[in-house]
């Protein structure tokens, strides 16, 4: 069957569709995980697996989540953590291992493993958000009109923990550049000993008002009042304080080192001692604090010359050691790390990008095993245990560890291997048994064969994927798509299964290219820190790069390439545009056009403020090289992107039209930054396809790619 745009986003599942939020219930007896209906792929089910037979059992189907729509909290929370099915969006294992949290509709549910029977535990009539579970599992805390509050499982008490919520006020939620750009989505966390909860207090009244317009489907035009931090301007107020279970004051705390310091992440260890990771604004130093007694003290500081990534890699164990990761000396290492009178002593143990769980003699991490291939490790860290790590299971992976059972849930593919999963047991002789996953009720051929490989510019290595198109004639000269993402925190070239949307392009005759160039994640420090202080330079320098070696390629039409991207892709194909002429056509899609109207902090981690960079933001800029673009042009946004503002594509028509430079325009009423609703992605990728056959066709005959 051949793939096309409306079978690929159509309701029916196509292809492998790998399970997603893969999690361990706490005492390891059971793994669980989300995946697409058979019948319906856009609604994700709840599924358990028994850790020790590996039989799997569907424990929810999500349809019971549909009967209201999400708040306007969950879509937003959806937006930044990409989910953008129906059913079960999200969900946690009570402490019991008998049940689990799944939130829906402003409501929370706990669904028993046993019988997978439902049980709502939020009253009526209300709307909630920030769900959480308290460490022994009495509590279930949310935040309600912006206050947080504590409802006792037992018997449904509630005590309302903050009273200040409202207008610009929340209590207990992360704001919008922690969710965007730090991936951390919590804004509240629980003593181990349930007698006193971290809470964030957000104020964005700092952030001046703009007026945003969304517009959406039989003309209806919302403005919405918004406050968009926007580069080199003020953040959110972000407060931490700690309030007692009984709802006594808010106890504020002196968390941050600097005044304009982000509250990356916050974590209490076992001994009820609060942990706080303080990043600089300029984020090249990020402090490790621990509070305790009234006292702050600095445990460690990481600093670099460019920025520091943020993980979520702090890992406590029981002796007061604790496990974290640090690019100190180029690349993710882990580190043992010992508080000492003296002070903290670090000990490098292995690489490590994931730390998945550990205890105090072992731990599981993700690590490469070489730049496009990763594996899960088991790492001891006893003394007296080797000190070598062991490699559990190769592929590009997802997985769950429960470390204390020794047993880890992985989901893993490789370039020619569908993803598949695997229970492994390292309790003794290690063992490894496959979970059969369903089959596809449609299944597609893979017509376009995919290699991975290596070029170079100068002394540094680039890798790509190169996908043939399905009709691969080696006696005809094809056309070929860049796909291009290019910024950082992004690595697209892996050794796993392709997405299918590879083979959407090939089945439509085009030959598609990505080569990971500077910038890109997950190659050290060095690597990823190439862009820092001006973009779109060293980047289209590797990406043209790329077009000379798809030139040397036989079968390659060089006057037939075209490039096409997403979001810093969507930027990344203006700058290739306008910086070369080796581009026959280009699509770009929800572009960031000027990085003063992009956020705080995904900005101003690689350009600074446009005040201390003036000449690294004009050297970044799009608009001034309009002028210079003469391929066809076709620029796309979703007309209620609240990410990338609608405001960097009306710019960018502005400039188009005053440097007389023609264009293809193509807009979605009522579309975020992703896109994805299953109308708008069918739209949006035949629109695609339709514009490269015409552009990229000798003559422009449309259909020469078939």
């Amino acid at each position: 069957m051949r793939l096309t745009p409306e079978i690929l986003f159509g309701r029916l599942p196509v292809g492998p569709q790998p399970p997603s939020d893969i999690k361990l219930s706490p005492d390891g007896r059971h793994g669980s995980y989300l995946r697409p209906a058979d019948d319906d792929r856009e609604r994700l089910e709840l599924w358990l697996v028994d850790m020790e037979s590996a039989a799997t059992r569907r424990l929810l189907s999500g349809a019971e989540m549909d009967a209201a729509e999400p708040t306007a909290q969950e879509k937003a929370e959806r937006e930044r953590r990409r989910v953008f099915a129906r059913g079960v969006a999200a969900y946690e294992w009570h402490p019991d291992s008998q049940r689990l949290l799944v939130p829906a509709a402003g409501a929370a549910y706990l669904v028993r493993v046993s019988d997978g029977s439902v049980q709502r535990e939020t009253p009526a009539r209300t709307t909630q958000g920030g769900f959480q579970l308290s460490p022994k599992g009495t509590f279930l805390s949310f935040v309600r009109d912006g206050d947080l509050i504590a409802r006792r499982l037992a018997d449904g008490v509630e005590t309302r923990l903050t009273r200040d919520g409202g207008g610009t006020v929340s209590n207990g939620l992360a704001e919008f550049i922690a969710q965007e750009e730090m991936a951390r989505l919590r804004g509240h966390w629980w003593a181990p000993d349930e007698s006193v909860l971290a809470c964030a207090r957000v104020d964005t009244a700092p952030i001046p008002e703009t007026q945003r317009f969304e517009v959406e489907a039989g003309g209806v035009v919302r403005t919405v009042a918004q406050r968009y931090p926007f580069a080199g301007g003020p953040n959110a107020e972000v407060r931490l304080g700690l309030v007692g279970i009984d709802g006594e004051p808010v106890r504020w705390l002196d968390w941050a080192v600097a005044e304009d310091d982000y509250l990356a992440r916050v974590d209490y260890a076992p001994d009820g001692a609060l942990f706080v990771q303080a990043q600089s604004r300029d984020q090249r130093r990020l402090a490790l604090r621990r509070y305790a007694d009234g006292q702050w003290r600095e445990i460690l500081t990481e600093q670099a010359r460019t920025w520091v990534n943020l993980h979520d890699n702090l890992k406590f164990l029981p002796d007061d050691r604790f496990l974290w990761t640090s690019e100190r000396d180029g690349d993710s290492q882990l580190y043992m790390c010992e508080q000492r009178p003296e002070g903290l002593a670090l000990d490098r143990l292995a690489p490590a990008n994931r730390v998945l769980d550990a205890t105090d003699a072992q731990a599981w991490v993700t690590a490469s095993v070489d730049d496009v291939r990763q594996a899960v490790w088991h790492v001891p860290l006893s003394r007296r245990s080797s000190p070598f790590p062991t490699r559990i299971h190769e592929g590009q992976t997802a997985a769950a560890v429960c470390a204390k059972a020794g047993r880890a849930l992985v989901v893993s593919s490789r370039r020619d291997t569908p993803p598949n999963m695997v229970v492994v047991d390292c309790n003794g002789q290690r063992r490894v048994r496959p979970i059969a996953l369903p089959k596809p009720r449609r299944v597609i051929d893979i017509g376009g064969k995919t290699a991975l490989g290596q070029l170079r510019v100068g002394e540094v290595a680039l890798h790509y994927r190169l996908t043939w198109p399905s009709s691969f004639n080696p006696n005809r000269r094809h056309p070929v798509v860049v796909h291009v993402y290019g910024g950082p925190g992004v690595q697209r070239v892996r050794d796993e299964f392709p997405p299918l949307t590879l083979q959407l392009f090939a089945q439509a005759g085009f030959g598609v290219f990505e080569l990971d160039n500077r910038g890109s994640a997950n190659r050290g420090t060095a690597f990823e820190g190439a862009i820092h202080g001006r973009l779109g330079r060293v980047e289209v320098e590797d990406q043209i790069a790329g077009v000379r070696f798809l030139r040397e390629q036989p079968w390659v039409d060089a006057s037939r390439i075209g490039v096409f991207g997403h979001s810093y892709g969507g930027y990344m194909v203006l700058m290739c545009l306008a910086s070369s002429h080796a581009f026959a056509a280009g699509a770009s899609v929800a572009p960031v056009t000027k990085w003063t109207l992009y956020d705080t902090h995904y900005t101003e981690r690689h350009l600074g403020t446009p005040r201390d960079n003036p000449q690294g933001y004009a050297d970044s800029a799009v608009l001034p090289r309009v002028g210079d673009i003469d391929a066809p042009l076709l620029l796309m946004h979703g007309m209620a992107d609240d990410n990338v503002l609608f405001a960097h594509s009306t710019a960018l028509m502005k400039a188009l039209q005053d440097a007389g430079v023609p264009f293809e325009l193509m807009t979605y009423p009522g579309a975020k930054h992703s896109m994805q609703e299953p109308s708008v992605a069918i739209h949006r990728h035949n629109t695609i396809l339709d514009f490269f056959r015409r552009t990229l066709g000798r003559g422009g005959v449309s259909g020469c790619c078939e």
